[in-house]
């Protein structure tokens, strides 16, 4: 002992030990088939961008001019029975 010999304190070294199941069976996992974290994101976004796509395209598309004809006959039929049939029952 030293009269001016200061003493360095005790380092204090704790290291936790903690089990979990779950994370370890997650790493094991991401261990076997790889780290594909961002594909299913991707695959989603890929799915989306397909979807848009083919809604724009078929709103790109020109109505058929025999579905236009078709429609009006039918408007024109119902017109016709409403206007001449239902007024002969009364």
């Amino acid at each position: 002992m030293s009269l001016f010999e200061t003493r360095k304190p005790k380092r204090f070294e704790y290291k936790p030990r903690f089990y979990n199941p779950d994370k370890e069976e997650l790493e094991q996992l991401k261990a076997k088939y790889g780290n594909n974290e961002g594909e299913s994101y991707k695959r989603r976004i890929d799915i989306r961008s397909a979807m848009k796509e083919k809604k724009e395209e078929k709103l790109g598309k020109p109505v058929s001019g025999l579905r236009i004809i078709f429609i009006a006959c039918l408007i024109i039929a119902i017109l016709y029975f409403l206007l001449y049939v239902v007024e002969t029952w009364q």
